[in-house]
């Protein structure tokens, strides 16, 4: 496996497992009828999200045996068609956030695009590793 599939794979897991955390809390505490703060869960969920794919990515940088190199044609390829893909889920997740002002708070269409963002994100991550697997 490919260096870069590696790093989509670490990408793809953490966003999921922290932003799958942020999405329970958020849901629980609407569910529960107490007020939804903004800035606490997400600079947790953040910084979380950011020490783990810093952590995760420099331990699989000094773990490989890859040398590290620009990306040839196939991997910008790769990238461009899971970035084109994220981009239009973003579009249609975005809609659908800026819909829930008319059935809730602010607040809580500020976590529905924060929700909007980890889902477009997933959706590259999982564009780029499926992209290195019909490749490989």
């Amino acid at each position: 496996m490919a260096l870069r599939e590696k790093s989509a794979w670490v990408l793809f897991w953490t966003t999921l497992i922290v932003y799958r955390a942020y999405v329970a809390y958020v849901g629980k505490m609407a569910i529960e009828g107490r007020s939804l703060g903004f800035a606490g869960p997400l600079t947790a969920c953040i910084l979380v999200l950011v020490v783990l794919q810093v952590g995760l990515q420099i331990a699989l940088a000094a773990l490989s045996r890859e040398p590290r190199t620009a990306q040839d044609e196939r991997e910008r390829l790769i990238d461009l068609e899971a970035s084109t893909r994220a981009f239009y889920v973003l579009q249609v997740a975005a809609m659908g956030a800026a819909i829930t002002v008319y059935f809730a708070d602010k607040t809580l269409m500020a976590h529905a695009v924060i929700l909007a963002l980890a889902v477009s994100e997933l959706t590259r991550h999982g564009g780029i590793i499926l992209g290195y697997r019909r490749a490989g």
